[in-house]
């Protein structure tokens, strides 16, 4: 007797994609048009003027009673409240997914507020959270880059992952000549990308399949920031190609990304693909990852073409920095050095070396493009690595703490100088007692 197995329907990983404030509301309903199917996708906003304009996603006007479908006005704590007050729809929007991506522009007021709450929300529900973040020009002010740098940091708490393109970066790779039009397309084709790239490696069958699990693996409880990186090539030599495009991506800043990662997911997709290009690219990113833990998944041909195309999701493990320790720079600099905000292990805020940190006075000295102080942390919101830092922190610091000086108790110059009118009149005595004295002096009390 043969025992057949039949593909059962839920066979694949149940993912929904959540886009939040207008940047999260453009980038979900692209995705909803251009991406694979089974995936199930909400469009998430405080304005009903960019939920009117979705047609491919499902819409929810976030905070009917609190902004009344008029926006936050860049008010982060106005979204949380609007979120919150919402929760029990929210919750319901999140039950049953394996994998949720919570798609956001930080900078603004519903991204930034309304991230962290819904990955709590989705983390409760059993949901494995990734956040897919956008920080703002250098351009656009100081305040709103010091709130996208508060969204990310308290996302990145929450959520198991956080892949995070800074738009500045854009300038960088395509110089400043670019139109802003120009720049917004390329931003946001880098945030697609992390998408489809892991959707499609979960959702497409092959010769060789990333599971679901291995991406658990990879991301569940790192609340790092990683990032994903997919590129085409085609030609004679189109392995090669593959991987100049790869070490050239910005996420992965030439190389320096896979060799900080802890785990690598590598997808290859191609018409005819031999095992000498298999070797090839892998090699090339093993050798740049020599410590990195590396899952390889192989498939037919993609949907975009006959070309080669190459993912890599580029998991890193959480830390918190440590005391004097040199930071990377919140903006990439001039140069030509790309973000350290955006790809880095671990992510603190600038002037900081960890949370014992945000009360020192620095003097007016020293001061970053970042003026952020965020909250203390609260214990449920620690991961373990993160509190086993904090302990390793306070130990180092405790040395240095000045010590509180020990009380000495003195006597005070307190005594009988005259008795006035009743110097001359008989003290009054009581079992051998003068009761005319105060008691503190006939018993000799201490005083403070």
């Amino acid at each position: 007797m043969k025992n057949s197995t039949k593909p059962t329907p839920n066979a694949n990983p149940v993912i929904r994609l959540l886009g939040l404030g207008e940047a999260g509301v453009k980038l979900v309903e692209t995705l909803a048009m251009i991406g694979p199917g089974g995936i199930e996708t909400y469009s998430l906003d405080t304005d009903n003027r960019s939920l009117a304009r979705c047609h491919q996603s499902q819409t929810f006007l976030l905070g009917q009673a609190i902004p009344c479908g008029l926006g936050t006005g860049g008010d982060s704590a106005l979204a949380r409240a609007a979120v919150e007050s919402d929760s029990e729809h929210l919750a319901g929007i999140v039950r049953g997914a394996d994998l949720v991506f919570i798609v956001a522009g930080m900078g603004g007021g519903t991204g930034t507020g309304a991230a962290s709450f819904l990955a709590n929300l989705a983390k409760e529900a059993g949901a494995l959270v990734v956040g897919v973040a956008a920080t703002p020009f250098d351009c656009e002010g100081i305040r709103r880059c010091n709130q996208a740098t508060g969204g990310v940091r308290d996302l990145k708490q929450v959520a198991d992952a956080v892949f995070h393109f800074p738009n500045q970066d854009v300038v960088l790779m395509e110089g400043a000549n670019i139109s802003l039009h120009e720049a917004l397309d390329i931003a946001n084709r880098h945030l697609c990308e992390a998408v489809l790239g892991v959707s499609r490696m979960l959702l497409d069958s092959g010769m060789l399949n990333v599971s679901f699990g291995d991406l658990q693996a990879a991301l569940r409880g790192r609340h790092s920031l990683g990032s994903v990186v997919h590129v085409d090539a085609s030609g004679d030599d189109r392995a090669a190609a593959a991987v100049r495009k790869l070490l050239t991506h910005p996420a992965a800043r030439g190389g320096e990304a896979l060799r900080e990662a802890s785990t690598l997911l590598v997808h290859l997709s191609g018409e005819e693909m031999t095992m000498a290009e298999i070797v090839a690219v892998t090699g090339a990113i093993g050798s740049h990852a020599t410590t990195a833990n590396l899952v390889v998944g192989a498939s037919g041909p993609g949907r975009d073409g006959a070309g080669l195309q190459v993912t890599v999701v580029i998991a890193h493990a959480a830390k918190l920095a440590e005391p004097g320790q040199e930071q990377a720079k919140a903006h990439p600099d001039p140069t030509g050095q790309a973000s350290g905000l955006g790809f880095s292990g671990s992510f603190s805020v600038p002037d900081t070396g960890s949370y014992l940190d945000l009360g020192k006075d620095t003097g007016g000295t020293s001061r970053g493009g970042f003026a952020y102080t965020p909250p203390a942390p609260t214990a449920d919101a620690l991961t373990p690595e993160c509190r086993e830092d904090l302990i390793r922190v306070a130990a180092k610091e405790e040395p240095n703490r000045k010590k509180r000086q020990k009380i000495v108790q003195e006597m005070l110059p307190l005594e009988i100088v005259s008795k006035g009118r009743f110097e001359k009149s008989e003290p009054t005595i009581h079992q051998g007692e003068d009761l005319d004295q105060p008691t503190y002096i006939r018993r000799g009390a201490v005083l403070n």
